[in-house]
């Protein structure tokens, strides 16, 4: 089975990871992602995560875990973070023979860098949290992997309790909006003893937004529709798994449907 997040088919000799830690600041999904990307490459030549202090602080347990450097901004007016983490990973891929380069971040001010990096024959892949992607990520990135943070007590509502409860701890698993057949699993990663935020990844490469409009005509009413009322159809025309929720094939596209609420959506609106 492939790690929880990753692409299928991705491994190298070498990787570099750089994280956008005032992006990407949540402790459970960057561990989650660091874990993940252990196993697709030979060596990790870089680990570094870019932030403010206060960013870093957050997640500070989790970089020495997995051995990351942390480079604060420096103390000027306005934030230093993406010039930092772009020279330094220019500077890593034309010093070094680096095969796969992984943003964490779902800024678009890393797209120039995305396309350079491509250009120069690097494989790159992009992890942010759902909630934090700009729009079209896959355009511009070969594979994005998406991050959702959800309490347990709603994880338990798609996965069997066996996978979330093994000892006393929590467990990960993959959801996919993909067609059934391409639909990624993995084996469950342990979360914090006792406790809940779980990680649920999912890789980006869904239906276009003329495909789902031609399933789901009433959104283009452009008011805002039930989840529950959608999800069906979503299924039976193979967009969803059978436990999968649509809130994350929503999100891929973030500038054509907005999820209301914000914090725990249950309608989504077209935009246009």
């Amino acid at each position: 089975m492939n790690a929880v997040g990753t692409p299928a088919s991705t491994s190298a000799k070498s990787m570099a990871v750089f994280i956008d830690a005032d992006n990407l600041n949540d402790a459970t999904a960057l561990d989650h992602v660091l874990l993940a990307l252990r196993s697709m490459a030979d060596r990790i030549l870089y680990r570094r995560a870019y932030g403010r202090p206060e960013s870093l602080k957050s997640i500070h347990a989790v970089l020495w875990r997995h051995g990351v450097r942390p480079v604060a901004n420096l103390i000027v007016d306005k934030t230093t973070t993406d010039s930092a983490l772009v020279i330094d990973a220019v500077e890593a891929v034309c010093t070094n023979d680096i095969d796969i380069v992984a943003i964490c971040s779902g800024d678009a001010d890393f797209v120039p860098l995305a396309i350079w990096l491509r250009e120069k024959g690097c494989r790159v892949l992009c992890y942010s949290l759902a909630n934090k992607i700009f729009a079209n990520p896959d355009s511009f990135y070969d594979d994005v992997v998406l991050l959702d943070v959800v309490e347990a007590a709603d994880f338990a509502e798609i996965a069997p309790q066996s996978q979330i409860a093994r000892g006393s701890a929590a467990a990960t698993e993959v959801e996919s909006a993909k067609e059934p057949a391409s639909t990624v699993k993995s084996q469950p990663i342990a979360a914090k003893a006792g406790g809940v935020p779980v990680v649920k990844a999912a890789v980006v490469s869904g239906p276009s937004i003329k495909k789902i409009l031609s399933i789901l005509p009433e959104l283009k009413s452009k008011e805002p529709v039930h989840l529950s009322l959608i999800a069906k159809k979503l299924r039976d025309a193979g967009l969803l798994t059978a436990t999968a929720k649509p809130v994350l094939l929503f999100r891929r596209h973030p500038a054509q449907f907005e999820l209301m609420p914000e914090r725990q959506p249950n309608t989504v609106r077209y935009r246009g």
